[in-house]
């Protein structure tokens, strides 16, 4: 079995940006005391940025495993997915740069009860790619241009 985990150095950056969006959205909201025109502002911001930061803690306590039969997430939202159940396998890449040399993949899979994302930012990344990867071409699920164009950048065939 191969396990895929975010290590705490991956999400630092992560908990930073929650933690600074908040420090500029929660101060002035208090600040202002009484219910002003700015919390209309405010409070979906603060509310984005603590859902940012949950969904990194989230992340950081979740592992991914997955062997011959399937992949399995546990921790909070655990999750099953049996390779022969699998419905979609998408593989999406999200630039931080015009030129595209920055950036990171994430993993979408899904089944008829499950779903399981995965992000770059975890180690053995590539490994679970490939083994959903063979699991999508055992199903004959279609892989779209822009998966297939992923997979190459990973190194992993994306012939369908």
């Amino acid at each position: 079995m191969t396990v895929l985990s975010y290590p705490a150095k991956s999400l630092i950056g992560d908990y930073v940006r929650a933690a600074i969006g908040l420090a500029f959205t929660l101060t002035p909201a208090i600040a202002l005391g009484k219910w002003t025109g700015a919390h209309w502002v405010l409070v979906p911001l603060i509310a984005l940025f603590a859902g940012f930061g949950f969904r990194t803690w989230r992340r950081g306590r979740q592992t991914i495993s997955w062997d011959a039969t399937g992949v399995s997430l546990s921790g909070p939202g655990a999750a099953r997915l049996a390779w022969d159940e699998m419905r979609d396998f998408r593989l999406a890449f999200y630039s931080t740069s015009r030129d595209r040399t920055g950036g990171w993949m994430q993993l979408k899979l899904a089944g008829a009860n499950a779903r399981l994302r995965a992000d770059s930012s975890g180690e053995n990344f590539a490994s679970l790619v490939a083994a959903a990867h063979a699991a999508a071409r055992a199903r004959g699920l279609a892989i779209d241009p822009a998966t297939q164009e992923n997979l190459k950048a990973l190194g992993i065939s994306g012939d369908a």
